[in-house]
C-alpha cells in the first residue's frame, strides 16, 4: 500500500537516522494496528511499528536506537512512532515467551519493555502487516494462535476494559470528552467484533461492525465515536447535551463488554 505523507515522513526519519548510527542494525520495518486494514487519520492516528533487527541488541546498539527516536520526536512529534525492535526469533515463538525489549510508546523510549508484544501484534503482523523495509512477513516467521488471541481478548474485556467502565461511571465528566467516546465506544467494539467474529478488525472497522451488531438505539453514540475518529467535521448529534452523551458512553460500554464476553474465552 501506499503510505500517507505523515506515516512517511515519521518512518523515514526513523529509518534514516538508525542507519546514520548503526547501519544494517534494522533489517526489517513492518507497521500494524489501523494501518494494516487501510486505516489512518491524520489527527486521530499513530503509527504502530515493530522492526526486526539484524541481533540482540547491545549497549552501542541500544544507544543508536535510543537516538534515532529522539530524532523522530524532535523532527516528527506526531503522530506517535509506538512499537517495539525486536530479532526473528522473538516473533517466531508466542509473545508471552518474548523477551522484554526496546520500546517506544506516545514518544517516550524505554530499553525493556513490553508495549505492544502481545497475540494483537503478532496476529496483525502476520495478516496484515505493511511492509516498509525487508521481507513481506507471513504466518510461517510470525507465531499465530487463534485460541490465544481469542483468550486475550476476553481477558482484555473482563480486566482492562471493565477497569475502564468502572472508572468512566465513576466521572461523567471524563465519559462526555470526545476522546473517551471514541477509545471506549470503538474499543470495545473492536473486541466483541474478533470474539464474536473470529477476526480483527480496525477501530472504524469496528465502529462499522457496530451499527450492524448492536440495537438501533445505539447508533447515535457509535456514529459519535467514529465523527470523533474520523475527524468528518458534521455537527454531533450530543452538541449541548454532554450528560447525554456520556449517559450513552458509560451504557454502551457496559453492554458490549458483556455481551462481548457472553461469547467465551473459547470459540464454540
Amino acid at each position: 500500500m501506499s503510505l500517507p505523507p505523515e506515516v512517511h515522513r515519521t518512518t523515514s526519519a526513523f529509518l534514516s537516522a538508525i542507519d546514520a548510527s548503526a547501519p544494517g542494525l534494522v533489517q526489517g520495518l513492518y507497521l500494524c494496528g489501523s494501518l494494516g486494514f487501510g486505516e489512518f487519520f491524520p489527527e486521530r492516528s499513530d503509527v504502530d511499528f515493530v522492526s526486526v533487527l539484524a541481533e540482540r541488541p547491545g549497549r552501542a546498539a541500544l544507544a543508536a536506537l535510543a537516538a534515532a527516536h529522539e530524532t523522530v520526536r524532535r523532527e516528527q512529534p506526531r503522530p506517535f512512532f509506538d512499537g517495539f525492535h525486536a530479532v526473528r526469533e522473538d516473533l517466531a515463538g508466542p509473545p508471552e515467551r518474548c523477551p522484554d525489549l526496546p520500546c517506544t510508546r506516545m514518544g517516550a523510549y524505554e530499553e525493556a519493555g513490553r508495549f505492544g508484544i502481545n497475540p494483537v501484534t503478532w496476529h496483525e503482523l502476520a495478516r496484515h502487516g505493511v511492509t516498509v523495509r525487508g521481507p513481506a512477513l507471513t504466518e510461517s516467521e510470525v507465531y499465530v494462535d487463534d485460541a490465544a488471541l481469542r483468550a486475550f481478548s476476553h481477558d482484555n474485556l473482563s480486566s482492562y476494559w471493565s477497569h475502564v467502565h468502572r472508572e468512566l461511571a465513576g466521572s461523567p465528566a471524563e465519559a462526555a470528552q470526545p476522546d473517551a467516546v471514541e477509545w471506549c465506544v470503538l474499543g470495545v467494539s473492536r473486541l466483541h467484533h474478533l470474539l464474536a467474529t473470529g477476526s480483527l478488525t480496525s477501530k472504524s472497522g469496528a465502529g462499522r461492525y457496530a451499527l450492524t451488531a448492536f440495537d438501533a438505539r445505539w447508533h447515535p453514540i457509535v456514529l459519535e465515536a467514529l465523527r470523533v475518529r474520523e475527524s468528518t467535521g458534521t455537527p454531533s448529534a450530543y452538541d449541548g447535551a454532554p450528560e447525554r452523551r456520556a449517559d450513552d458512553t458509560i451504557a454502551f460500554t457496559a453492554m458490549a463488554i458483556g455481551a462481548g464476553l457472553a461469547y467465551g474465552a473459547r470459540r464454540g
